[in-house]
């Protein structure tokens, strides 16, 4: 830990957005007691970055008041996501839409990190405060296996922990498109069952904002209550139609968003170049089986035939 002073720090939108934002009444009582007391739980730093005690840092910085730091050692920002949803899962503040949340991101974070663990290397130094996770070496973890590890960790079924997965991708697919409905969600200020924001991420981008701004317009309307709930296919199925099409009626006009398809396969090639990218720089390539090459290999170029024929098709539809 360091000696007292300012320090200038990096904020992640991606990591702060993981963290439950306080009420006003909670900052202000936040910064008075900075204020008479200084701030003295220090704040979670990687590589510079804020992991924990963004509304301290804010504080601090803006009133020159000192704070201390503590350094995790992390090696990527997957193991950083887990870390973050480890020490907020346990505050007493978060709501229970925002503990689904954080336990299924951790869940998913976790089967990268099982697969890709390190061998012989430890994920935290004993600076590391509290929450500890991925302690022990777990190189060959499958999901089932990290499921069920979270599952005894947090008193759940590991079938809970896997959907919390699929929960916490369907509200991150979402909030590119809608991050002002899924902020509500996740604050609980608007009630999406799992399977209905399951359901909903999978629209075409359009029909999801269709629908998100009846639903913020209703929750508007009702005064910004908490008991709103989006049931999407009793509310909006079948009532959504495309933009209207002068040379045509309602029922003529297609009941798709043609770009849905390319939208989706767009959103979703940046985690295959991410996973590929991390093997590449993780995995031990001298010490892989000759077994385990030749399949990668296999996929890999199936995978560069398919972007080829796909590349193809599009140049021939300009």
């Amino acid at each position: 830990m360091a000696d007292k002073e300012l320090f200038r720090l990096k904020v992640e939108e991606r990591f702060k957005k993981l963290i439950p934002p306080l009420s006003e009444e909670e900052l202000k009582q936040l910064e008075e007691n900075i204020i008479r007391d200084g701030c003295r739980e220090p704040l979670s730093i990687w590589n510079n970055i804020i992991l924990d005690g963004h509304n301290r840092y804010e504080i601090c910085t803006r009133l020159q008041i000192p704070f201390s730091i503590v350094r995790i050692s992390l090696r990527n920002r997957e193991e950083a996501i887990a870390w973050i949803c480890a020490n907020q899962i346990g505050r007493r503040n978060i709501t229970d839409v925002t503990r689904r949340y954080l336990i299924g991101k951790r869940y998913e974070m976790e089967k990268i990190l099982g697969v890709h663990n390190v061998r012989g290397t430890n994920q935290y130094t004993k600076r590391e405060p509290k929450p500890k996770i991925l302690t022990e070496h777990r190189f060959d973890e499958t999901a089932t296996v990290t499921a069920e590890r979270l599952g005894r960790e947090y008193r759940l079924s590991h079938a809970a922990i896997s959907k919390y997965g699929v929960y916490a991708n369907a509200i991150d697919s979402l909030s590119k498109t809608v991050p002002e409905l899924t902020e509500k969600i996740i604050a609980g200020q608007i009630k999406v069952s799992q399977d209905n924001a399951i359901k909903l991420s999978r629209l075409s981008p359009y029909k999801i904002r269709q629908m998100s701004e009846q639903i913020l317009s209703e929750w508007a309307e009702s005064g910004g209550y908490s008991d709103v709930r989006f049931v999407p296919e009793k509310r909006f199925d079948n009532k959504i139609a495309p933009p209207t099409n002068p040379q045509g009626t309602v029922k003529e006009m297609p009941a798709y968003d043609p770009d849905a398809e390319i939208t989706g396969l767009t959103l979703t090639v940046p985690s295959w170049v991410s996973s590929i990218n991390r093997t590449r720089s993780l995995a031990k390539l001298n010490e892989v089986s000759n077994t385990a090459r030749n399949k990668l290999a296999i996929e890999l170029d199936s995978l560069t035939e398919t972007i080829n024929l796909m590349l193809a098709a599009m140049k021939e539809d300009l």
